[in-house]
């Protein structure tokens, strides 16, 4: 079935050369005399095979040699003995390896079916264990050597115990017991990767199939030697018919070697990866400034608009209705109206979370778009709505930008926030502003004009109603941080980025005062507050605003955030709070 003849003629030798080049250069390659021009190409891919053919020749084989072995090597290969390799040659390997795997499994998990009954349990396990382990449980105890890596009794006793679990998983049925038919499960909890199937006989049949160069579906054993007959002598640069070290060397740092070529290969694979990270980067920041620029767009304004832009770091007044969340600080100011012709388009941006109310000649606003800073409970998230409304005013008047870093709030001009914020109104809607109102805190803003009240200032038309909550020192502490109290809003009559509802608490000393007025809250002469029933925590208790609470036993934790408070708690006397002070 077998035959063997050594190619030593010029014309053989020509077969040979021309079959190494298609093996280097692919199934493809031609001569040409005179190649057109072409871009540089990444290296040819090489064939599996003319690596496994490299793989058997040494230093100091001679051609007779090297040929007689790959012989035997394809006697190995070919499964069926029907000498040609083929698919099922691979198909064959792996049913064997299979059945090995099977039979292995099996194997190591009835070795520990100690009375013979064709089942496996978690005794018959520890004893064979502990019999294993004889040696080394006898030097745990007595500690002959007391060198420390010597095992201790409890490592010991945690391998047998992972011994056993790893086997009673197999028990399919759950009756204590795992007999043959479960044992090959133990090799099928880790799937074989694809790097591991390219080894042994079904591995090294998969690299011989890549020397059909003819498509034929099947590799005879002159396809075979032919090959390596090939490789062998470029390689025998002398042709002596002996292949020294110096010339295999020098053959694997040739570029066109079977090695070079995998290494340059994986060198164009990492470049070609370095190149398409660079391209996913380059997508990246290119969504992501798409995704910029829908999320700050804004509607364009008629062309008799009049553009008025509007910042503030805050209003000195409260909201009695909160904006997507309990734990949110939420302001109140006013914008109003002065009467005119021309149609105003206003661009508002806060650092708080503000719901402005508009009166007056609120008919000329054409459009109000509406930005903050505060996109969360006390914190900014890029990828969040600004958390801001108001209130007199048509909700398809209203827009919000989409990011609270569209347009930041400024509260000095010339400044790199103002500029910023300038031009992204220009860039927005293709037009300058026309009025530009800023300062850090405000009462309300007067449009078109600019004019501004500021806390501690008369209101000509007063909106805010400062709503009487607490003890007198309550209002107190509210009015010094908060000088316009708290606004009664109707959350209904709010059109806003977020759901409006009105709050359980309200925010800050105001709430503080307010649980203080419905006796939820006492406080000592030291002024710390004194929790004895369920509660909710104000929001917006940071820095300055912070307060301590005492929470006495049998009082359930308070719901909401204590923001920096210091919080004690009787029952356990622990302190929590990012300003406690021993």
């Amino acid at each position: 079935m077998y035959s063997f003849k050594r190619s030593g003629s010029v014309a053989s030798r020509a077969r040979a050369a021309l079959l190494l080049a298609m093996l280097l250069g692919g199934s493809n390659a031609a001569v040409s005399q005179q190649p057109a021009a072409q871009p540089p190409a990444p290296p040819p891919a090489i064939a599996p095979g003319l690596q496994l053919l490299l793989s058997r020749i040494k230093p100091g084989q001679t051609l007779d040699r090297y040929l007689e072995n790959l012989r035997i090597d394809f006697f190995r290969i070919d499964a069926d003995a029907d000498g040609k390799l083929t698919q099922r040659d691979v198909d064959h390997h792996e049913m064997m390896k299979v059945i090995q795997e099977r039979a292995n499994a099996i194997l190591v998990v009835m070795r520990y079916d100690l009375d013979g009954d064709g089942a496996v349990t978690e005794d018959e396990i520890r004893r064979a264990m502990k019999y294993d382990l004889r040696s080394e449980l006898a030097q745990a105890a007595v500690n002959l050597t007391g060198k420390p890596p010597a095992p201790t009794a409890e490592a010991l006793a945690k391998q047998i115990e992972s011994n056993v679990r790893s086997i009673m998983a197999l028990d399919s049925d759950n009756d204590g017991k795992v007999v043959s038919s479960d044992a090959p499960k133990l090799f099928q909890r880790t799937p074989r990767s694809a790097a591991v199937s390219q080894y042994g006989e079904s591995g090294r049949a998969r690299q011989a199939l890549t020397l059909d160069l003819q498509s034929k579906g099947e590799v005879t054993l002159a396809d075979y030697q032919g090959a390596g007959e090939a490789l062998f002598r470029r390689i025998d640069t002398d042709n002596d018919g002996t292949i020294s070290q110096q010339e295999l060397a020098d053959y694997r740092q040739r570029p066109d070697s079977p090695d070079a070529l995998v290494r340059n290969a994986a060198a164009v694979e990492a470049a070609q990866k370095r190149l398409n990270e660079q391209a996913d980067a380059v997508r990246k920041k290119q969504e992501e400034a798409e995704a910029v620029r829908t999320a700050c767009a804004m509607p364009a304004p008629s062309e008799k608009a009049r553009i008025v832009l509007l910042s503030a770091y805050e209003t000195d007044a409260l909201s009695s209705v909160t904006l997507g969340s309990q734990d949110v600080v939420v302001h109140a100011g006013r914008v109003f109206v002065e009467r005119g012709r021309e149609p105003l388009y206003l661009v508002m941006a806060t650092y708080n979370a503000t719901i402005w109310q508009f009166s007056g000649a609120v008919e000329r606003i054409e459009r109000v778009v509406m930005t903050g800073s505060i996109a969360a409970p006390k914190i900014s998230n890029a990828l969040q709505r600004p958390l801001v409304g108001a209130t007199g005013i048509a909700p398809e008047r209203v827009s919000f930008l989409g990011r609270p870093d569209c347009i930041e709030y400024f509260s000095e001009v010339p400044s790199s926030s103002s500029l910023q914020a300038i031009a992204a109104v220009r860039n927005a809607i293709g037009k300058e502003p026309d009025v530009v109102a800023f300062k850090y805190s405000v009462n309300s803003f007067t449009v078109p004009s600019g004019k501004i009240d500021m806390p501690g200032d008369e209101l000509q038309q007063p909106l805010f109603t400062k709503k009487p909550v607490g003890s007198d020192r309550a209002r107190e502490a509210m009015y010094r941080f908060f000088r316009g109290g708290v606004v009664e809003i109707d959350p209904k009559t709010v059109v806003a980025s977020a759901p409006a509802a009105a709050y359980e608490v309200l925010p800050a000393q105001a709430g503080l005062a307010q649980l203080l007025e419905t006796g939820a809250l006492t406080q000592n002469s030291s002024r710390e507050y004194i929790i004895r029933q369920k509660i909710r925590f104000p929001p917006g208790l940071y820095g300055a605003l912070s307060v301590t609470f005492l929470i006495m036993k049998g009082a359930p934790y308070p719901d909401g955030n204590p923001g920096h408070s210091c919080v004690v708690t009787e029952e356990a006397g622990e302190r929590k709070g990012a300003l406690c002070h021993r």
